[in-house]
């Protein structure tokens, strides 16, 4: 190890308010009505994972993992699914809308991932922590505070399944 190399891994920054107004650009950039929605961040997270979404800060945005701004809306009850390249803080991909119309099943399970389908097939597991680590690019992670954004995404989610 040389002297200019880190000693350690340095703690994860705060992201603040800059972070979260760049991911609701990112969302606001693809979606209509934009303004209606409330967001977190979410991972993906994948089939049989045995992780507590919820309580323990995960790390989003690795080369392995995916992650989503997620959109909500109480009335009409819609949940709106935007991918999101952590990395260049752009959409990764094509936003999928799941609303009464087109929901085949809404779960959650026992390790606190969610799992959505659509009724053209498109199935979605994700999860949501507190306090997510997202991984912006090498050697830059950053903490995005959304604790009650996730207290009340959870309600959300409640009733979202119990509708489904």
């Amino acid at each position: 190890m040389t002297p200019d190399e880190p000693h350690e891994t340095s703690a994860p920054l705060d992201g603040g308010q800059g972070l979260k107004n760049a991911l609701r650009r990112v969302f606001d950039g693809q979606i209509p009505n934009y303004g209606d929605y409330n967001l977190v961040v979410g991972a993906q997270a994948a089939p049989g994972t045995d992780r507590d979404a919820g309580s323990r800060p995960a790390s989003i945005g690795t080369a392995s993992g995916r992650a989503f701004v997620l959109g909500y809306r109480w009335k009409p009850m819609e949940l709106m699914i935007a991918p999101v390249d952590l990395t260049a803080i752009t959409g990764a991909g094509v936003p999928v809308e799941v609303n009464m119309t087109n929901l085949a099943h809404a779960v959650q399970w026992d390790d606190g991932v969610y799992e959505v389908g659509t009724s053209t097939g498109r199935i979605f597991r994700f999860g949501v922590a507190a306090a997510p680590v997202l991984d912006i690019g090498p050697g830059s992670p950053l903490r995005l505070a959304q604790e009650e954004d996730q207290t009340d995404f959870t309600a959300f989610m409640d009733s979202f399944i119990a509708m489904a």
